[in-house]
């Protein structure tokens, strides 16, 4: 009876001893936990700390982005662009964020299948798309190619100069314009050019020089433009006697600023920004003029590449670039137009609000392309006129 009760007494004791320790090991593991969770929080609390705090210094220089760290400093984004021009703005985006932009100058075209082809391969080597032909942009962002990002920056930028779904947004913008020789227009007893039915006038026959718009992004954004603007019959009526006035198209956008100069032509319908955006050393009677009744243009997009290796530094560029700070330097390394009005243009620029410019569909112009190509070229072959 002894050794039973002895027996029954060590199992209680036993039991006793585990129970305390599963007591013991579970308070442990709470308290191991709890520890956890309130260093986890304490490190996001820092994080958030050192982003506002970064935050705050970013925007005493004219810009912000929550996406920036400084632990970004060092990082390298890859860039494709279809100008070297805005290399001077990349330089400026280092020097406030130690972020270093690389910038390959492709043609439009070419990038874009380059683009397309990392993609496919699996292997996207850019970060960025910055320039170029919105109608490319649009393609890309129909083929997957672009990363969707609403930047804050760009909640002021009119809805025409970017992508609803944030796949680009315009910088700068590409206005059609008209080089004037006034002597010549002077010699040939007309009047200066105000409006696009003044480039119909009998004394201009053959003295508009235009480009082929199946070369030219500046010609086909004209036709583009104006047949949005007018209407199809209105449109093609207007194109069908312009295009009488044109000797022959030319096959690069600058060959009419050339030909005007010379004084073979007296008006040439070409792109541009501004007095400034000319050559130096441009003659006192070459004016460029802007139509009062609107006239065509497009914006200079950027856009982060899809499965880009660095995305949210690519992040911190785009809020940079669409920034008072960014834009300011991009429109003083291109002499572009801006697409914000609240930031100044450079000198010798014209300013966003001092230009009419066509209410333009983007997407349309990119999907109707090869159909009003054809159209146009039946014309001017029924017309009898050729491109050079």
């Amino acid at each position: 009876m002894k050794k039973l009760s002895a027996l029954l007494l060590s199992l209680a004791l036993i039991l006793s001893m585990t129970g305390c320790s599963g007591s013991t090991t579970e308070t442990s593991a709470k308290a191991d936990t709890t520890a956890s969770v309130e260093e986890t929080a304490s490190e996001e609390a820092t994080n958030e700390e050192t982003k506002e705090e970064t935050s705050e210094e970013t925007e005493d220089k004219g810009w912000s982005s929550e996406h920036y760290t400084e632990d970004m400093k060092g990082t390298t984004l890859n860039m494709y662009a279809v100008t070297d021009a805005i290399i001077p703005a990349l330089d400026v985006f280092y020097e406030d964020t130690g972020i270093k932009v690389e910038s390959l100058t492709l043609k439009n075209g070419e990038m874009l299948q380059r683009i397309k082809n990392e993609k496919e391969s699996g292997t996207v080597l850019a970060d960025l798309w910055f320039t170029g032909g919105a109608d490319a942009f649009i393609s890309g962002a129909q083929q997957g190619l672009t990363m969707p990002y609403k930047s804050p920056e760009a909640e002021s930028i009119a809805a025409d100069m970017k992508d609803a779904d944030g796949n680009w947004t315009g910088t700068s913008l590409t206005v059609v314009n008209w080089v004037v020789n006034t002597e010549v227009i002077e010699e040939l007893g007309a009047k200066m050019p105000e409006t696009w039915d003044d480039l119909l006038q009998p004394e201009l026959k053959g003295m508009v020089s235009m480009p082929d718009p199946a070369s030219s992004g500046t010609a086909y954004n004209t036709i583009s433009a104006i047949l949005q603007t007018r209407g199809e019959e209105e449109g093609w009526a207007y194109l069908d006697q312009l295009i009488e006035q044109v000797p022959f198209f030319t096959p690069r956008g600058s060959d009419p600023t050339t030909l005007t100069q010379s004084g073979e032509a007296a008006v040439g319908i070409a792109a541009g920004t501004g007095a400034a955006a000319m050559e130096e050393g441009t003659p006192e009677n070459i004016k460029l003029v802007y139509p009062k009744d609107g006239t065509g243009w497009w914006p200079q997009p950027l856009a982060i590449l899809e499965g880009c290796p660095n995305p949210e530094a690519a992040k911190v560029f785009v809020d940079w670039a669409l920034s008072p700070r960014g834009l300011e330097e991009i429109g003083k390394c291109q002499k572009a137009l801006l697409v914000k009005d609240d930031v100044p243009a450079p000198e010798g620029i014209m300013a966003l609000n001092e230009i009419e410019l066509f209410p333009t569909d983007f997407k349309a112009n990119a999907e109707d392309r090869d159909g009003i190509l054809e159209q146009w070229q039946a014309k001017v072959e029924a017309a009898g006129k050729a491109s050079n």
